[in-house]
């Protein structure tokens, strides 16, 4: 054993035996100042009588409290007055090394730290009251009763409200009953489910000084310590929907100006390809067949305008009715038979033998068939074959129309249901193509209460997948197609 060890065994051995003379402890102190003061009045009981040695001996014991006990701890009770974080406790002089100054040091210590962290935490949450105010797409904060807690500037500024909000209930604030129904269901939902997906409604109303169409999401915040909050965050569509519409009716108006006169064109071209004089004239005859060939490709343009322009604003309406899909798969394979045949391509249908019929509307789903396999002709190889499926699972009809063409890549099949864009533009060029059958398919299927997918790979062909509901509901249509 080491010098230092030894020490060390010694002085705790020593160590009862020294805090009798220099007791340390609040307690040690008190008992050696009651043993001498019993002592002290036992020695001067010889020459006194009791009744004068007792009142001094209880003023003794008195003082030697007030010292050793009320004093130490004056300093301790001005500290915890005021729960112990004003800003003079860091002046406040503590003396003595008893239990009590050794508490209140703690104390000191702890409120300085305390006292920082709460300024810092009210300084950050300044700039985050700073930034949420600032933001400017709308953000709603809820509980979980579905109450607002807070909302920001921008919501304010949307609603025409100024006034408290805390509290209040989520459809008084917004006033949006969709929004309300979802906030419910994902109340009820997390009392049984430990995760909650976020919900997005794609477009919704949002009424105030100005009406406005905002995109919604709906996320569920939880977690073990605090009670879950709701976060809305409402991206405003306003502009972006009045941009459309004027798109709409920029294509509606001059579609039906343009109609009239290109009609008149074709009609004048083919009277003089009629006339006696011009037939044997074979330059003039070619002329004249141009005339009417753009002619033709003009008015079908216009006729594709007007139907996508028709769908986006609901004016053509939907006439489901029960649809053959046996006949309906052959008409739409005779219709491209005689330029499947020129291009040397096959043509195939495989019906779900449980399937007879699906609720459609005859005349647009047609169009969206023969559109898919036209285009699945038009970007085919010789000897390639474009297969029409169906089948079905609990709650959709499932058409997939696949071919073993050329494919697209990836940077047009990403862009491949928009407006005009073409993939191939010199092939659709000399094919006629406008650009815009793709897009109708979309807002075709979409208008049932569907949905369309590309899948393709460049020198594999293609597979466009349509999922019908069983059940049709008119959905919205994606307006934002991009241009």
């Amino acid at each position: 054993m080491n010098l230092e060890s030894k020490f060390t065994r010694i002085k705790a051995n020593l160590r009862p035996l020294i805090s009798v003379f220099y007791p340390s402890t609040v307690k040690q102190r008190i008992f050696l100042g009651i043993i001498l003061g019993s002592f002290v009045s036992i020695s001067l009981d010889q020459f006194f009588p009791v009744i004068f040695i007792l009142p001094g001996f209880f003023i003794y014991c008195y003082y030697i409290l007030y010292i050793l006990v009320d004093k130490p701890t004056h300093s301790l009770l001005q500290l915890t007055r005021h729960g112990g974080f004003d800003a003079g406790i860091d002046k406040l002089r503590i003396v003595g090394n008893d239990e009590f100054s050794r508490i209140a040091r703690a104390v000191q210590d702890m409120a300085k730290r305390m006292r920082f962290s709460i300024l810092e935490a009210r300084e950050q949450n300044t700039r985050l009251d700073e930034i949420f105010g600032a933001i400017g797409e709308g953000v709603v904060i809820l509980n979980s009763e579905g109450k607002v807690i807070k909302i920001n500037n921008t919501v304010r500024r949307w609603i025409g409200w100024y006034s408290e909000v805390v509290d209040r209930n989520v459809l008084e604030v917004l006033r949006n009953v969709e929004i309300s129904a979802i906030i419910q269901n994902m109340i009820r939902d997390m009392n049984e489910k430990s995760h909650i997906p976020a919900q997005i409604i794609e477009s919704i109303h949002l009424d105030g000084p100005e009406i406005r169409r905002v995109r919604a999401k709906i996320v569920a915040i939880q977690s073990e310590q605090q009670n879950p909050v709701f976060m809305i965050f409402l991206f405003d569509l306003t502009d972006i929907h009045k941009g459309e519409e004027i798109r709409r009716e920029f294509f509606a108006n001059v579609s039906h100006e343009l109609k009239t006169p290109i009609a008149a064109i074709r009609g004048y071209a083919e009277i003089i390809q009629d006339m006696p004089d011009l037939q044997a004239n074979e330059r003039a005859q070619n002329f004249l067949s141009v005339i009417v060939r753009n002619s033709e490709n003009l008015t079908k343009l216009i006729d594709e305008m007007l139907i996508l322009t028709g769908l986006e604003s609901g004016a053509l309406t939907l006439v489901i009715k029960p649809y053959d899909v046996h006949a309906g798969f052959n008409r739409v394979i005779e219709n491209i038979l005689p330029k499947a045949k020129q291009a040397g391509v096959e043509l195939l249908a495989d019906v779900d033998p449980d399937i007879h019929e699906i609720l459609v509307d005859a005349q647009r789903f047609d169009s969206v068939l023969v559109n898919l396999v036209d285009n699945a002709v038009k970007y085919n190889r010789p000897g390639g074959i474009v297969k029409i499926s169906l089948r079905q699972n609990e709650t959709h009809h499932i058409i997939f129309v696949e071919d073993s063409g050329i494919g697209i890549p990836d940077n047009a099949r990403i862009r491949a249901f928009e407006r005009f864009y073409r993939v191939d533009k010199s092939h659709n060029r000399l094919g006629g193509g406008s650009g815009l059958g793709l897009a109708i398919v979309k807002h075709v299927v979409q208008a049932h209460g569907g949905s369309i997918s590309l899948r393709s790979e460049l020198g594999s062909g293609s597979v466009f997948t349509i999922m019908l509901p069983k059940t049709p509901s008119k959905k919205k249509i994606d307006l934002l197609t991009p241009l």
